[in-house]
This record gives C-alpha cells, sequence and structure tokens, in this order.
C-alpha cells in the first residue's frame, strides 16, 4: 500500500486546488492501483486548522519519511519525537508540553515554521508552508 498525504484549498469557485507537482508522480508511480480519497474540510480557526494540519498532513509526511530511512513509529510517537526535537519553548504555566495539542497559536504557529526545516534536513521530504493554511 502507497500513501499520499497533500493539503489543498477549495477556492471560491469550488475546486479543489492541491499542489499537483507532488499528486502526479505519485499517482504515476501507482498505475492500475485502486485509490480511496478521503477529504475533510477545516474552518479557518486558526489554532483547530494547525492542529489538524499537523496531525492529519504533518505526523503522516513525517510518518513516510522515517519508513523510508527504515525506522517506524507510531503517530503519537513521532508527535512526542518533533515536540522533543523542536529547539523553542514549549512551556505553559511552567510545564514542559509534550504534545502539539496543548499548544497555543503562537507556539503552534513556530513550531510549524520550524518543522518545515526539520523535515527537510532530517527526512529529506517536503512539508508544505503552514502558511497556506
Amino acid at each position: 500500500m502507497a500513501k499520499i498525504v497533500e493539503s489543498g484549498i477549495i477556492g471560491t469557485d469550488g475546486k479543489l486546488r492541491l499542489p499537483m507537482d507532488r499528486v502526479q508522480p505519485f499517482f504515476a508511480g501507482q498505475r492500475g492501483k485502486r485509490v480511496i480519497a478521503t477529504f475533510e474540510t477545516f474552518v479557518h480557526d486558526a489554532s483547530e486548522t494547525q492542529k489538524a494540519y499537523y496531525y492529519n498532513y504533518v505526523v503522516p509526511t513525517i510518518s513516510v519519511a522515517m519508513r523510508g530511512q527504515g525506522k517506524r513509529m507510531t503517530e503519537r510517537g513521532i508527535d512526542e519525537y518533533l515536540i522533543a526535537e523542536y529547539p523553542g519553548d514549549l512551556t505553559k504555566d511552567g510545564e514542559c508540553l509534550e504534545h502539539a495539542r496543548e499548544l497555543n497559536e503562537e507556539q503552534m504557529f513556530d513550531f510549524l515554521e520550524w518543522l518545515k526545516q526539520f523535515a527537510a534536513e532530517n527526512f529529506h521530504t517536503y512539508v508544505e508552508d503552514p502558511k497556506t493554511i
């Protein structure tokens, strides 16, 4: 089974826009196979959208990249690993946070910005710019 997770947007014209430069090569490598497509939409509540983006796009993308390097982790494990690797301040009321769902909007924005570079350097994978969400 092959899997790809991408983030897109539905324009005011009602058409879905996806990064086809990444989707098309995936399709080309899966010729003749069946596809199950699941679409989820999110309102522009920044905090909830950021968390949905992270858990439904970033974590699965990192999971695929890690498997490509021979490493297997659960989604929870990946979440904890990424939070532990983040060099910024992830505390709330003096407590260290262990999961991205605990981050406030500003912390999550900084964390997602850092993740783009971290994923590229450590997993040779592209993570969509969080500014697009």
